[in-house]
C-alpha cells in the first residue's frame, strides 16, 4: 500500500513537471530523490575505483583466509571441550560478533564450505606464517592499524582522592558512587595499590 501511494506520488510529480508546475523538490535534486542519489552514489563510486582510494584491509588476504578456515573448523567441531564463540574468536584475534557472522554465512552457503574445506584442516604452523605476512604488510604501511580503545587521563587530584578513600576502607564501589566515577577507572587507580598490597579487586 504504502509503495504504491509513493509511486502514486512520483507520477503525479513527473506529470506536473511535464505542466510546468514547480517542482516539490529542492532546485539541486529536481530528479526524484532515489534516482538522485543512485547517480551520486555511481560518480562516487567511479572516483574513488579512477583513485585507488578504497579502504585499506586490517590483515593480509592470508591471514584472513586462514580465520575463515578455522572458524569453519570451530564450527564442525563436534567435540564436547569446543572452546565458546568469544574465547575462540579471541584466539583469532577477530571479535565474536565477526565469528557468528561467518557461521552464519557457513549454514547459508554450502558452496563456500567446500571450498574451504578443499584446503583441509588448517594448522598452527599455518597460521604462524599468515600473521608474520600481515605484520610484514603493516610495517610497510599497507594495512590499517588494529583499533584500540585509548583510555582516558585521569586528574591527578582525583587518582590521589581515590587512593586516600581506599586506604581508609572504603569500598570501590562506594568509591565509584560517591565520586561519580566510572568502575573501570577506579580499578586503573587501585590497580598498583592492590598489586602492592596483594589484595584482589
Amino acid at each position: 500500500m504504502l509503495a504504491g501511494n509513493s509511486a502514486g506520488t512520483l507520477a503525479r510529480a513527473r506529470r506536473g513537471r511535464e505542466k510546468g508546475m514547480p517542482s516539490q523538490y529542492r532546485k539541486d535534486s529536481r530528479d526524484d530523490p532515489y534516482d538522485a542519489s543512485m547517480r551520486n552514489l555511481r560518480k562516487a563510486c567511479a572516483r574513488r575505483k579512477e583513485l585507488g582510494a578504497y579502504p585499506r584491509p586490517f590483515r593480509s588476504k592470508e591471514e584472513q583466509l586462514m580465520v575463515r578456515r578455522l572458524a569453519l573448523w570451530w564450527w564442525t567441531c563436534r567435540d564436547s571441550s569446543r572452546p565458546s564463540a568469544r574465547a575462540w574468536a579471541k584466539q583469532l584475534g577477530v571479535s565474536h560478533v565477526w565469528l557468528l557472522k561467518l557461521v552464519r554465512i557457513f549454514e547459508t552457503d554450502p558452496g563456500k564450505v567446500r571450498r574451504l574445506q578443499a584446503y583441509g584442516d588448517p594448522t598452527l604452523e599455518q597460521l604462524r606464517r599468515a600473521k608474520e605476512y600481515t605484520q610484514r604488510m603493516r610495517e610497510r604501511g599497507q594495512l590499517r592499524s588494529p583499533r584500540r580503545r585509548v583510555p582516558p587521563t585521569i586528574d591527578p587530584v582525583m587518582e590521589r582522592l581515590v587512593r586516600a578513600r581506599f586506604t581508609q576502607g572504603w569500598t570501590r564501589w562506594r568509591i565509584v558512587r560517591e565520586l561519580f566515577l566510572d568502575l573501570r577507572t577506579v580499578k586503573r587507580i587501585l590497580q598498583e595499590v592492590t598489586q602492592n598490597s596483594g589484595q584482589k579487586l
